[in-house]
């Protein structure tokens, strides 16, 4: 199984924003400065529900989680404030844009999907998809 892995890349400083890596195996995701703090406080808030939580929508499970919200944002249906607000409320436990406010951070999505652990990203400029073993993540 794949190792999903955040690196503090300079931790000799005592403020945010820290540099940062996101990487599967030796894959780099992402890299950048970030509020880690916040970063850390929302993986320990979201644990549960990045371990427990499938998408929202069933329409939308045969691709990944990133897919899932861009294709449910395409398609959305403005009069179903219910599926709205659950894919939001989704959104803010999942995608780590919602983890580093202020900062240009892409919609990476992390989270359970059927019986896998993935993290992933889809955009019209980049499309990715890993599986992880999520208890060596959150150890």
């Amino acid at each position: 199984m794949n190792i999903l892995k955040i690196t503090l890349l300079d931790s000799e400083t005592q403020t945010d924003p820290k540099s940062i890596s996101l990487s599967i195996n030796s894959k780099l995701l992402f890299i950048d400065k970030i509020d880690f703090r916040s970063l850390k406080q929302w993986f320990l808030e979201n644990e549960n529900a990045i371990r427990d939580d499938t998408f929202p929508i069933e329409k939308y499970t045969d691709c990944s989680l990133a897919e899932s919200a861009y294709h449910f944002y395409e398609d959305i249906d403005a009069d179903n404030d219910d599926a709205i607000e659950a894919v939001y409320n989704y959104r803010e436990s999942h995608c780590l844009r919602f983890a580093c406010r202020g900062t240009d951070f892409p919609d990476i999505y992390i989270g359970k999907n059927g019986a896998v652990h993935e993290i992933s990203l889809y955009s019209s400029d980049e499309k990715w998809r890993y599986f992880f073993d999520v208890d060596d993540f959150f150890l």
